[in-house]
């Protein structure tokens, strides 16, 4: 008998015997009938043999959709890689990703949490200059002063980078324009190492040292 010509209810026993997320998704899209059949159960079984690579995945390449299928096959929303403890909000934050931010935070991801390699999600959304994350994750309640990773701390990040637009979002919220973090000492270091005059005159205009 053909593949097709069997039941789905068959179909799904047979998948649960493939050894390896390549060849579901290989029987998966085979069709669209395989597709919609299998979908769920591919996200389900990288949750319970990866973990996490698919939701890290999705959420460091703006994937809403993907993010959304591993969430509801319960893949845990604070896992991290193996490189630096980065969680997915991170991932999203640093790469610009709003809508994938917003997802996340709306499932309950942590706002405040820490990875070797920036610190929170703020930090890694000031570094590379994503005002409309940044902008919502402090108008959710991003701690602008949080202290870590590898610039110290958010903006000591946009400072470093010459983000001026966003250094002035930090300070608007609360950012302590003097305080001693991370490799640069401080945000006027920070923009004064990375050539920015205009940082540093903003820096300035706010009280740095």
């Amino acid at each position: 008998m053909p593949l097709l010509d069997l039941p789905n209810e068959l179909l799904r026993d047979i998948s649960e015997y493939l050894g390896s997320e390549r060849d579901i998704n290989a029987v998966a899209g085979a069709n669209r009938r395989l597709y919609r059949l299998l979908d769920s159960y591919l996200y389900r079984y990288n949750v319970q043999q990866s973990g996490r690579s698919a939701l890290l995945w999705a959420a460091r390449h703006g994937q809403e959709a993907t993010v959304q299928k591993s969430l509801r096959e319960n893949a845990n929303i604070q896992a991290t890689n193996d490189d630096d403890d980065t969680a997915p909000l991170l991932l999203a934050a640093e790469n610009g990703h709003k809508q994938v931010v917003k997802l996340l935070l709306d499932k309950g991801a942590e706002i405040n949490a820490q990875s070797r390699r920036y610190g929170n999600a703020l930090c890694a959304a000031s570094q590379g200059d994503h005002e409309a994350v940044v902008k919502m994750l402090l108008d959710k309640g991003a701690e602008v002063n949080a202290q870590g990773g590898c610039y110290g701390n958010a903006l000591c990040a946009a400072s470093k980078g010459g983000h001026e637009a966003v250094v002035e979002m930090l300070l608007n919220k609360g950012a302590e324009v003097n305080a001693q973090v991370g490799p640069f000492g401080n945000a006027l270091q920070a923009a004064s190492q990375g050539g920015h005059e205009a940082v540093v005159k903003l820096l300035v205009a706010w009280g740095a040292k």
